[in-house]
């Protein structure tokens, strides 16, 4: 515990010192004074709860799938980069040459690159979701799941990329993760457009094609579940829509198994690692 305590620490002393980690925080502070830069001129003054919710909502809408991307970009570029530059360097090398084993080297960096991209997550999600408050006050659907689901999210997230970054070169990674990651959100959206649709061949092959990308990589319901536990207990847009089943929370087995497949996907990198020569 305390080896991996160490190298926990060595990694984010690394991470502190490079550009692409501390340029991209920076900037990803900009976007919920940005958020607030948009509604500085909103005033709700006046109107009842029902109507700050709607607001709210079509705010939130706007708005978090925006930082869903900009967390999801910097998760694939930094999981994508830290153990490959490690391993290139001779960094990796030279700790699992001391009395570490090679789990308790990868466990450190990857609890250090967990970490800044939680940081990074929760500047988007929070950050953003304050700003709406601020101007918007409302009252949070789930706060749980709004607080666990995008740590959750990008642990999912995190755990493709490492694993993915270890079998291939880092920007074929990069393309690979978020395409993968784009076409697994595109689908999650698709599904439920089409679930709320009269059923027929198009809907069927749509969803076929979406519970596939689900097995593959099930970040989505992790995505919408932070949404819904995000957004406006009182709205009466998101009510309606839940009524034909669309912005609908997951079903809980969904959630289990993205959890799971996130730990074997680490464990998957753990054994790749274990294979590598690092000399």
């Amino acid at each position: 515990m305390r080896t991996t305590s160490a190298i926990l620490l060595a990694g984010l002393r690394q991470l502190s010192r490079s550009r692409l980690v501390t340029i991209p925080v920076v900037l990803v502070l900009l976007y919920p004074g940005l958020v607030v830069l948009i509604l500085s001129g909103t005033h709700t003054a006046g109107k009842g709860m029902a109507d700050a919710a709607d607001a709210a909502m079509g705010v939130m809408f706007m708005t978090i799938p925006m930082a869903a991307t900009l967390a999801t970009g910097f998760i694939m570029i930094l999981g994508s980069s830290l153990l490959p530059e490690e391993i290139s360097a001779g960094r990796a090398g030279f700790w699992v040459a001391q009395p570490v084993s090679r789990d308790s080297y990868l466990a450190g960096m990857t609890l250090a690159s967990f970490a800044v991209c939680c940081i990074v997550s929760a500047i988007l999600f929070f950050g953003t979701s304050a700003a709406i408050l601020a101007f918007i006050p409302y009252r949070p659907t789930a706060v749980v799941w709004a607080f666990l689901c995008p740590l959750l999210w990008t642990a999912a997230n995190l755990a493709l990329v490492t694993a993915v970054s270890l079998y291939l070169p880092r920007i074929a990674s990069i393309i690979i993760c978020l395409a993968l990651a784009g076409f697994s959100n595109f689908m999650g959206s698709v599904s439920q457009v089409v679930g709320a649709l009269p059923g027929g061949s198009v809907a069927s092959t749509m969803q076929t094609v979406y519970w596939v990308s689900f097995f593959v990589f099930p970040a989505d319901p992790l995505l919408r579940l932070a949404m819904s536990g995000l957004g406006p207990a009182d709205s009466s847009i998101q009510m309606m829509m839940s009524s034909i089943g669309f912005m609908t929370s997951p079903p809980a087995w969904q959630i289990v198994y993205a959890l799971i497949w996130s730990a074997a996907v680490f464990l998957l990198a753990g054994a790749r690692f274990r294979r590598m020569d690092l000399a």
